[in-house]
């Protein structure tokens, strides 16, 4: 029978690269943590640049109307 817990010791193909690239780069915890800070709010200016876009677009498609 085959031992159920060596299932869950396998890792996704994408964490093994990750693994990797960390080993490679001498990622560090706190560095990690340090980066995630800087970056916190990247994602919220990009979702209002992107809709910003898409509304100066809208008024533009209704203006040539």
């Amino acid at each position: 029978m085959k031992n159920l817990s060596s299932q869950n010791d396998k890792h996704s193909p994408f964490l093994r690269i990750m693994q990797k690239g960390h080993k490679k780069t001498g990622y560090k915890k706190t560095s990690g943590n340090l980066l995630l800070t800087l970056s916190e709010n990247d994602h919220k200016r990009i979702a209002q640049l992107i809709a910003k876009w898409i509304e100066d677009k809208r008024e533009k498609s209704n203006s040539a109307k």
